[in-house]
């Protein structure tokens, strides 16, 4: 029996919207880089990983990078003029597979823009070049950079503003209505002319402008300076702060009949001072974090959290101007901030790709891919293949590789060379001190970590017993000087060390 003075039960919260599909598969024909009869396809998974790839200068890399970008624009370029130049009877297409089976497919016959446009303004795909917009004035390097056609066509252009009445207008649908109101003429029997209250008009539409960029900017500003404080103090405190973005309101001049405005900038000051121009004062590593710092602020301000929709982030060599100091920050900031987009990071720096895979070892949302040049039906053609996100992992599977194909010298290197990641790892998560640093280029030989490793684990058995078992392995497969193609080593006693790192890759994971 219900008591009839206690309150009434609230209503349950409504269920989370389901997730929205994300990427499955991408195939990319006669289209750039690839040829016709040999395709890019890229398998990310039924559920959708997100995406590390490491490819060569010229392996195709970019090539998939813009067949994204296009593929999710509302307006894209003719793809005709982007087939491989070597392929006969050209029919370039880009088809992408979600994980709810549905299909994208751009080629000769159309574009799905339809389809695309609303996942356009959702996503972002930025390169280093286009960074490069945000800290560089070519030609005027002691001039403040106006960065107002950028915010207005990349950054803020899809900000949402709340206008009086409720009005919800993007800051550049605002922008549209500016230009649109500035060029408005009617036609008479004496020809044409300005419409009535075309001033008022103008200054309307110029007033609900400024108020979307105050809004937009109100948002951008917190969130850049938030940003840069997180990517700047990596290693130490840093004296660069981000003090504002200037924007002057932009006014209509009946006296010119022109629209009036001045130059849009960001305000940084390194300790007391404001450099006038900050691309001719900071280092390429502050000009840097402060792009990204802008960047992603303005991508988050402008898109609403949450999985219930596809947002596609991807980064061509966005990071290749840092030191490999403050690689590691953004990436974890990118991580962290759009956890709930679908992200493909592209690179052509093998040693960030590394790193990278280190970082995201333990992820089972991501996947790794390496793209490389070969010779193929008279072509150079890319090649995609799979590698294991943990590098350790995906090194002791080249081992096996290459003992498969009978070259024990190269397995017994990448066995060894696993080996010391696994180790490497054991010891930096131990905070072990060496003589060399890990990292360095004098760095510890494989028999110091062992021995530091097992000095560390001597209260614990059963990891001392696993570490034991690398002993037997020393003298011949993991050691580098034994590597005779001659006289090589035994394929039994190469698979009996690879057998034992994984031993050890599993005691050392705990």
């Amino acid at each position: 029996m219900s008591d009839p003075a206690a309150p009434p039960a609230p209503p349950p919260a409504p269920a989370p919207p389901p997730d929205a599909p994300r990427l499955r598969r991408i195939e990319v024909t006669d289209f750039r880089a690839f040829p016709k009869g040999h395709p890019g396809i890229l398998d990310l998974g039924e559920h959708g990983c997100s995406l590390l790839v490491f490819g060569e200068n010229g392996a195709g890399k970019s090539s998939l990078y813009r067949a994204l970008r296009d593929l999710f624009s509302a307006s894209p370029p003719p793809i005709a003029d982007l087939h491989n130049v070597f392929s006969d009877l050209p029919a370039p297409s880009v088809r992408v597979t979600l994980t709810d089976n549905a299909q994208l497919t751009w080629s000769g016959v159309g574009h799905p823009t339809a389809d695309v446009t609303d996942i356009a303004r959702r996503s972002a795909f930025l390169t280093h070049t286009a960074l490069r917009e945000l800290v560089y004035n070519p030609g005027k390097p002691n001039e403040p950079l106006d960065l107002f056609e950028t915010m207005i066509s990349n950054l803020i252009d899809d900000f949402d503003a709340t206008l009086e009445g409720g009005v919800r207008r993007s800051v550049g649908e605002l922008w549209t209505d500016v230009q649109t109101a500035l060029a408005a003429r009617v036609t008479t029997a004496s020809g044409t002319r300005r419409p009535q209250n075309y001033i008022r008009v103008m200054e309307t539409a110029c007033t609900r402008f400024n108020e979307g960029m105050r809004q937009a900017l109100d948002r951008l500003e917190p969130k850049a300076r938030e940003l840069l404080r997180r990517l700047l103090d990596v290693l130490q405190a840093d004296p660069m702060d981000l003090v504002g973005i200037i924007f002057t309101p932009v006014t209509y001049s009946e006296a010119i009949r022109e629209i009036e405005r001045e130059p849009l900038t960001a305000s940084v000051r390194v300790r007391t001072h404001l450099p006038r121009a900050p691309q001719s004062f900071l280092n390429e590593a502050r000009q840097t974090a402060l792009a990204i710092a802008v960047y992603l602020a303005a991508r988050l301000i402008c898109v609403p959290p949450g999985r219930d929709r596809l947002k596609l982030l991807v980064m061509d060599d966005l990071l290749i101007s840092l030191d490999a100091t403050h690689r590691r920050p953004v990436l974890d900031l990118i991580l962290e901030l759009f956890a709930d987009w679908q992200i493909i990071l592209l690179t052509h720096d093998r040693y960030w790709f590394e790193l990278a895979r280190e970082q995201l070892k333990a992820r089972t949302d991501w996947k790794a891919i390496e793209i490389y040049e070969r010779y193929q039906d008279d072509l150079m053609t890319p090649y995609v293949r799979d590698v294991a996100i943990d590098m350790a992992e995906a090194t002791l599977v080249q081992a096996e590789a290459f003992l498969d194909d009978n070259h024990p010298a190269a397995a017994c290197n990448y066995a060894r060379s696993a080996c010391e990641i696994i180790l490497e790892r054991f010891c930096i998560r131990h905070g072990l001190k060496f003589k060399f640093p890990i990292g360095s280029d004098k760095r510890p030989a494989l028999n110091e970590l062992l021995n530091a490793a097992k000095n560390e684990v001597k209260a614990d058995a059963p990891k001392l017993a696993t570490l034991r078992g690398l002993e037997p392995h020393k003298r011949f497969v993991l050691n580098p000087f034994s590597h005779n193609p001659v006289a090589s080593v035994p394929a039994a006693d190469v698979r009996a060390a690879i057998v034992a790192v994984r031993k050890v890759a599993l005691a050392c994971s705990t």
